[in-house]
Order: C-alpha cells, then structure tokens, then sequence
C-alpha cells in the first residue's frame, strides 16, 4: 500500500531532530465503533521489531528471577513480590502505559493492590507469567499493545518503531497493525490514519486502498 510507506516517509522527512531516538507512532481513527460497548484490546508481536524494546517488569519467585537474572536478557524491574513496594511508584507511571507487565498468578493479587490503578487507568494490565519465561520475557520486547477506554475518542495509538529503522521494517510493522485490524472487522471503521515521531507534528495517510 503505497499511501502507508508515503505517510511514513513523510513523516520522517517532517521530523524534529532530538538528543534522543525518537519513537515513530502509527495513530488510527475509528468512525461507527463505540469503545463504550466494544473494547478494544490489541496485542501484536511486531515482525520488524520496536528499534527500542519494551520496558519489561518482571514479579516472580525467587528461582525465576534468578534464572532470568541469568539470561542475559534486558529487564527494567525484576522483583520477588516482596520487593515492589521499594519500586518508586513514579517510576512505575512513566512505564505504565506500555511497559508489559509479567507477574506470576500466586503474586498478582498483592501487585494489583499496589499497582492496579496506576496501570489499568493508562490502558495497561498486568499479565500473568506461566510458562518458560525466558521466551516470555524475550517475545516482549516487540510487542505493542492497545487497549481502549470508553471515555476517550476512539482513537489508538501504537509504537511501530524507531527513527533509525529502515522505511521498509517501518512499513511492514505498520501493515501488521492494519491486518491485525482487518482480522477483527474494523478496517472499514478506518477513518484516518496518521503517522508521527514523539517530538513531532503528525503527518495525515492519504486514504486509499488502506480502506
């Protein structure tokens, strides 16, 4: 789709050089959809990767969190329960939103008591760790996840990538977005599509065949 790898380079030919790797941000407006009565919760392991991983939290049992210590693999917090209350909780805010959350099922009653409200109030939710979660925590670091609140337009905003990534993993990352909606039967919903890095102004997809 032509008008997907147009609206990114446009976007990052519009961009706002920084100090720091901007995040490139694929925004989508829904028309005739009421997120009242239909949540919307997406979920998507994107195939070219974020160009920045994921802030991963990780609360689990002592042998867990030693095995993870371990992998090698990058991890903002991991924590045995007993340790999240040392976490700053404004550290916890500023990862909120799409940090992915990974708690293991005997632990999430005590993490949801101290950080559920601050999590589900930014669309988040905590996961539960069941499985091998070396391969949980390493399948994270690309996904992107939406999850609407009624109250809001509905809109969803997903990071697609970073501004050192090739146009055409950019692209393919954003097509898997507009799939994953075609799946759920709301690409006819699509009422515009707009593309932007985090310090700069958003660039309008001239709608076509994205519809």
């Amino acid at each position: 789709m032509k008008e997907i790898r147009e609206g990114l380079e446009a976007a990052l030919a519009a961009k706002v050089k920084r100090n720091f790797l901007q995040s490139v941000e694929m925004i989508v407006n829904f028309r005739g959809v009421d997120f009242k009565k239909n949540r919307l919760t997406i979920s998507i392991n994107l195939p070219k990767g974020k160009g920045k991983p994921n802030n991963i939290v990780v609360v689990a049992d002592e042998a867990t969190v030693y095995k993870l210590k371990n992998s090698g693999l990058e991890i903002k917090y991991l924590l045995k329960p007993e340790e999240i209350s040392n976490v700053n909780i404004k550290d916890i805010k500023k990862i909120a939103r799409r940090g992915i959350f990974y708690v293991m099922p005997q632990f999430i009653p005590n993490v949801a008591k101290v950080w559920g409200k601050i999590l589900g109030s930014r669309g988040n939710t905590i996961l539960p760790l069941v499985g091998d979660p070396i391969k949980l925590v390493e399948s994270a670091k690309n996904i992107v996840r939406f999850s609407s609140r009624g109250k809001f337009l509905p809109t969803a905003q997903f990071t697609i990538g970073a501004e050192n990534m090739s146009i055409d993993d950019l692209y393919d990352n954003a097509m898997a977005i507009i799939e994953e909606l075609d799946k759920r039967k709301l690409r006819s919903n699509i009422r515009s599509i707009y593309f932007k890095l985090s310090m700069s102004p958003p660039v309008k997809v001239k709608m076509g065949e994205t519809q």
